[in-house]
């Protein structure tokens, strides 16, 4: 009986022990003004050590995205800390990039420093039916559709203006799906 009490107690502490990080890690959301609150966790892939991921998102379908090394913010590539993905009727509309202070932030590595990524869904039936194949094929498949200009991608920069370009941008259905499914860390 002892031991029973014992393997209760121990899951109870580790279960509210878990639960106050997860609490302590919705703090940092408060460093991203444009991502509303009320939030909760989304997913939560933070080991004990405090070392992993974590998604928290909102009533306005946004997805704030970070990840953590031993309880603390860790930034990636390009020093992005944080990203929100915006998301209209079920596709991602944007994508914006903060730094640890929640500052948005440009990037060299991506485009042109771009610290604000938009999609714009040009041929959606297309699209719909690009993405039936992918979903079928789980993602495992090649598709090089750019040239049927399917979805373009608009940039901003850190102050939010837009980067001017040549000639307008498109991606693959495949990676907008990517990008929609948030299969990346910065």
């Amino acid at each position: 009986m002892k031991s029973y009490l014992l393997v209760l107690a121990t899951l109870f502490l580790c279960f509210s022990s878990w639960a106050q990080s997860a609490q302590n890690y919705q703090s940092y959301t408060n460093r991203i003004t444009k991502f509303s609150k009320p939030a909760r966790i989304l997913h939560n892939n933070v080991n004990a050590q405090g070392n992993g991921n974590i998604e928290f998102t909102n009533s306005k379908n946004q997805i704030l995205r970070f990840r953590l090394n031993n309880h603390k913010v860790q930034p990636g590539s390009c020093q992005i800390a944080f990203e929100i993905y915006y998301y209209e009727n079920k596709y991602l509309n944007k994508i914006e990039s903060y730094d640890i202070k929640g500052n948005l932030i440009g990037c060299d590595l991506k485009l042109d420093g771009e610290a604000v990524t938009q999609f714009i869904i040009e041929k959606p039936t297309l699209y719909l039916k690009k993405k039936k194949l992918i979903d079928n094929a789980d993602g495992n498949i090649e598709m090089n559709d750019t040239k049927e200009k399917i979805i373009r991608v608009l940039i901003f920069d850190a102050n939010n203006r837009p980067i001017l370009q040549l000639q307008p941008a498109y991606i693959s259905s495949k990676e907008f799906w990517q990008y929609n499914s948030r299969m990346s860390w910065p």
